[in-house]
This record gives structure tokens, sequence and C-alpha cells, in this order.
């Protein structure tokens, strides 16, 4: 198990390396530093690890603790500011939190969107911001539409 322990460690360094990069990128130095701490809080940490780097998978209901534990305590997952999931009801986001949260998609396609050809994971994640998929309120919904739309500009001007 410690070697699982070690992998996972690794894991979440390489994460936070490159959501720390994007979130340079845009000026968020705080984020940078702060972005997913609690994936060493021993609630998340080893539930995660048996998830995903261990023989001996967690309970459900220890699953879902972890994984509830970790959008409760990062304010950067839409779930945090879901008032009602049954009427679908959301508080703004801060904007900061909004781009952390692009930041952290971003950050799969460093790590896996090398991988692959097509939409990348990281565009399926953005792209569900705009769905009904995630729960957001309108000024939010709307203002991740704003920051798409300014992305795919800066990428269509890089491609030029």
């Amino acid at each position: 198990m410690k070697q699982a322990y070690g992998k996972y460690l690794l894991y979440i360094f390489e994460h936070k390396l490159n959501v720390f990069i994007e979130c340079w990128k845009l000026g968020l130095f705080v984020q940078a530093f702060t972005h997913d701490l609690s994936k060493f809080h021993p609630a998340e940490f080893f539930t995660y690890t048996k998830k995903f780097y261990s023989d001996e998978k967690p309970s459900k209901e220890e699953w879902q603790y972890a994984w509830l534990h970790h959008q409760h305590h990062n304010k950067h997952h839409w779930n945090y500011w879901v008032v009602d999931q049954l009427k679908k009801e959301a508080v703004p986001i801060p904007r900061k939190y909004i781009l952390e949260m692009i930041c952290d998609y971003k950050s799969f396609s460093r790590r896996w969107g090398r991988k692959r050809s097509g939409p990348t994971i990281s565009d399926r994640l953005i792209a569900n911001l705009l769905t009904d998929r995630v729960i957001l309120h309108p000024d939010t919904r709307k203002e991740c539409a704003q920051i798409i739309e300014q992305m795919e500009l800066v990428n269509a001007q890089k491609s030029i």
C-alpha cells in the first residue's frame, strides 16, 4: 500500500503543477498555490489512493464521502455553489473560481491531451459548463460562455 500512496502523491503533485501553470498564465497566483490542497486531507487522500492506485477499493459510501469532501472544500468546483440540486439552483460563482475551474479542466489535457486526437477531456469538460448537466446560476453560465468564447478566439489566433 505504501507504493500506492507514493503513486498517488506523485499524481497530486503532477496535477497541481499542471493547474499551477494554467492559473499562473491567468494571474491567479493564490489559486496556483492553493489548488486542491484538500487532496492531502485524510478524508480524501486514503480513499482516493484506494480507488485509483490500489487493488483494495473503497466502499461506495467511503468514495461518496471523499468526493463530497473534495467538492465542499474547493470553491473551484461548481458543486460547491449548488444550493438545491432538485431545483437545480446555485448561487453565482466568483470569476476567480470560474477561471480556476477552467484551469483545472485544462490541466487534464496537459496530462492526457497529447495522447488523443479530436476533442480532449478538457474540451468536453469546458463544453459541459454550457449544458444542463452542470448546475450553475444563470449569471455564472453567461460568464462561462464569455470566457469560453474568449478562449476560442485566442486559440483561433494562435493557429493562424
